[in-house]
């Protein structure tokens, strides 16, 4: 006799409470990161409760990580870190700046390197792939040869974006004194930021962690605007680029509201 509906139901519940405890187990004896713990906490919960049958309060923020600026203060000198990979074929920094850092360092490669193009704008991305569960952990300096070795062996490239932000950081990519690639129309001209996300889904756009790495991309294009000399006027998302068809930096972010905010970091920095 085949099982009835129920009883199907019964067993995947079943299955998913000891998935959910597991992890929970997993979590709270195992997990490395500890700023993500109460995250991964909350996911493991939801489970917990959809298993038992509990109605499901949606997950939201009602405000972003890191809009308190209090920690952009940088004490002591400020030394730049040497470049991940060096040379004229596809250089790149791979080194991930707090928030002070990051001002140092804008502030200190404009006075004192070259610059081999002239940008005058920002154009902002999402990753995409891979989203934030791909990267339970942010970006690392592996990450970042990965991807240097990708962009040339897959996409031909020998350039890339100038940044990547993550929920623990800002990272330096290509360095921001040379041309970038990252947008068809707008490679000559501007900046590359690309967010750690998939923000066509709700998943990735409301959680903690995708607020966080969308923080650090405003707190970026605040700084470049502020520090590099880019006009507030002339941010932009990669989907306004004639040329694509994407929905980057994803289909749940506002252009409106993501302006403003980096506006108003503007003043703070």
């Amino acid at each position: 006799m085949a099982p009835t509906e129920s009883e199907d139901v019964t067993t995947l519940k079943q299955e998913l409470r000891e998935l959910a405890e597991k992890n929970r187990w997993y979590i709270e004896n195992r997990w490395g990161v500890e700023e993500q713990q109460a995250d991964a906490r909350m996911v493991a919960d939801q489970l917990l409760a959809l298993a038992s049958g509990e109605i499901l309060e949606p997950v939201t923020a009602d405000e972003q990580p890191g809009s308190d600026l209090s920690d952009i203060d940088f004490q002591g000198t400020f030394t730049p870190p040497d470049w991940l990979v060096k040379g004229d074929v596809f250089p790149i920094v791979g080194r991930k700046f707090t928030r002070a850092e990051f001002i140092e360092y804008v502030k200190w490669v404009k006075q004192n390197e070259s610059y081999l193009w002239d940008p005058t704008g920002i154009t902002m991305h999402h990753t995409g792939f891979p989203d934030l569960s791909i990267r339970p952990n942010g970006f690392t300096e592996q990450h970042m040869l990965n991807m240097r070795h990708g962009y040339i062996n897959d996409n031909r490239w020998h350039r890339g974006p100038h940044i990547y932000t993550d929920d623990h950081g800002i990272w330096v990519f290509n360095p921001l004194s040379r041309r970038g690639v990252h947008a068809v129309s707008y490679n000559s001209t501007r900046y590359g930021i690309e967010m750690l996300g998939n923000f066509d889904t709700e998943t990735d756009y409301a959680n903690s962690r995708g607020l966080s790495s969308r923080a650090h991309g405003m707190f970026a294009a605040a700084v470049l605007m502020k520090h590099a000399g880019i006009s507030t006027a002339k941010l932009n998302f990669h989907r306004h680029d004639p040329e694509t068809r994407k929905k980057c930096p994803g289909r749940q972010v506002n252009f409106s509201e993501f302006e403003q905010e980096v506006l108003e970091i503007v003043e703070r920095v």
